[in-house]
């Protein structure tokens, strides 16, 4: 346990060693917020990549394919079909002005109220999802503070690895900025993958060589390898039915990495349109294969515990924890840091900076203070999951994917309405009020009617389309 410790403790002071090293130049809010566009486009893209795959990739994807099987690769594959649209389509005009905020490109288009309507929803949505997201990191580290036989209840123990987790993470962010938290992110990347890397191949010697391709078969014909759903079923969760999951994840994605200001704020920070549009498609790849890697974890972890009782959500953890000797589980441990800790900090920086720009609150406070008030809000949020998990139906990952897709598909309309250079039929202030309405109908039909995930964004966004369709068509009947 003690070398597990160290290397806790090596991996906070290379975070800590970021944040102060950046530190110095920060005070603007071009370089707290963009870095003056001057990281090259590889690291970026590598910041994105680590900022979108929080702990719960690493701790939850491998649970889809314990409880099934390979299917939420068709989600990955709509992903890359959905980065492509908006590196052609969206991103030029998002280079064509001088935003900081992709926000203020629909305020220049719609005027103030969409644009601060927008800013809020992705701050509730953001504080929402990424509490979930911080929660799950902290469950590896309470694990091992039980193994540790520290003998305090599993929620107290939660909390306080909530606590350490955001009190480091806040002051790097704070003092260290958009920089510091790129290149931090490029690595926790490359701890992230090295520590899936590293459990894929300890399961595998688990079992042995000779072992390796009876396994494979069992799980072969278990349908564990399955990726594609090619039938829909009339009464029972479609979500992964091959149209609606490629369809579904080509809207998540678009409405993520088109409208979601901490993952566009990645690509805008880059100096011109081609490497942006690098960054996109690139980060859709090197999902995929994440993806995939961590998908594998959860088949062999199948095999590896076949009998025994153990929560999907719970599983790849329950491993590190029990089966990883030292020093290697501080190694996996700092890794699922890696994953939390990317995330939390560019909520943080984004979070700051649409406060900052689109409801003018850098008139009264600097980077830095906003980056502190919403880094202890986003702690707040991540108690939130106390009080629920134990009573969600789903498994904790759709639970983060269904918060974000009842708020995507209405910000994919506003985008391309602003796009299309056409005027609103109605004011700035009743359109947000239609977004306000369209997100609150979109809740409406998934709690009643029970939709997947994957038809939430397109019905939000074909919803909000149709509502000013009709609406100009009703302004020419009167005129």
């Amino acid at each position: 346990m003690f070398w597990d410790l160290f290397v806790l403790v090596f991996y906070f002071i290379a975070v800590f060693y970021f944040g102060f090293h950046f530190a110095k130049n920060t005070q603007k809010e071009d370089d707290f917020y963009l870095a003056k566009k001057e990281i090259h486009w590889v690291f970026l893209l590598i910041s994105l990549v680590a900022t979108e795959t929080s702990s719960l990739t690493f701790l939850s994807i491998p649970s889809l394919s314990y409880k099934g099987d390979f299917r939420f690769l068709e989600i990955a594959i709509g992903y890359i079909f959905g980065r492509t649209i908006v590196a052609l389509y969206l991103l030029p005009s998002y280079f064509s002005g001088n935003t900081i905020s992709v926000y203020e490109y629909v305020g220049n288009r719609f005027g103030k109220s969409p644009q601060k309507t927008l800013s809020f929803v992705f701050t509730i949505s953001r504080l929402l999802g990424d509490g979930i997201r911080l929660y799950v990191s902290s469950l590896p580290i309470a694990f091992l503070m039980e193994r540790m036989g520290i003998s305090i209840s599993p929620e107290i123990l939660g909390i306080f690895a909530l606590s350490i987790l955001s009190i480091v993470t806040i002051i790097y962010s704070v003092f260290g900025g958009f920089r510091a938290i790129v290149f931090t992110d490029v690595l926790q990347w490359v701890i992230y993958i090295l520590g899936g890397i590293f459990a894929l191949v300890l399961i595998l010697n688990q079992f042995g060589f000779p072992q390796i391709q009876e396994q494979i078969q069992h799980l072969g014909t278990l349908g564990k390898w399955n990726v594609f759903v090619l039938d829909y079923v009339q009464t029972g969760d479609n979500s992964y039915f091959i149209l609606f999951a490629i369809i579904g994840g080509a809207f998540i994605s678009i409405g993520s990495h088109g409208t979601d200001l901490m993952l566009v704020q990645r690509v805008i920070a880059t100096k011109n349109l081609l490497s942006g549009q690098k960054i996109l498609i690139g980060s859709g790849i090197v999902v995929f294969f994440q993806f995939l890697l961590f998908l594998c974890i959860g088949s062999l972890l199948y095999v590896f515990y076949e009998g025994k009782s153990i929560p999907p959500d719970k599983v790849f953890s329950h491993f590190i924890i029990n089966e990883v000797p030292s020093p290697f589980l501080g190694i996996l441990v700092a890794a699922i840091l890696a994953s939390a800790m990317s995330t939390l900090s560019s909520t943080i920086n984004s979070l700051s900076l649409t406060w900052a720009r689109d409801w003018g609150m850098d008139k009264w406070f600097s980077p830095r203070v906003l980056s502190l008030f919403f880094g202890v809000l986003l702690f707040l949020a991540s108690l939130i999951p106390y009080f629920l998990v134990d009573t969600w139906e789903k498994g904790i990952l759709e639970m983060g994917l269904t918060i974000f897709s009842y708020t995507l598909g209405p910000s994919i309309a506003v985008f391309f309405l602003a796009k299309s250079k056409k005027d609103l039929p109605v004011s700035g202030l009743v359109f947000s009020l239609f977004f306000l309405l369209n997100i609150l109908t979109t809740v409406g039909m998934g709690v009643f009617w029970k939709l997947s995930f994957t038809l939430l964004v397109p019905i939000g966004f074909g919803t909000l389309v149709g509502l000013v369709s009709l609406c100009k068509i009703i302004k020419k009947v009167d005129r």
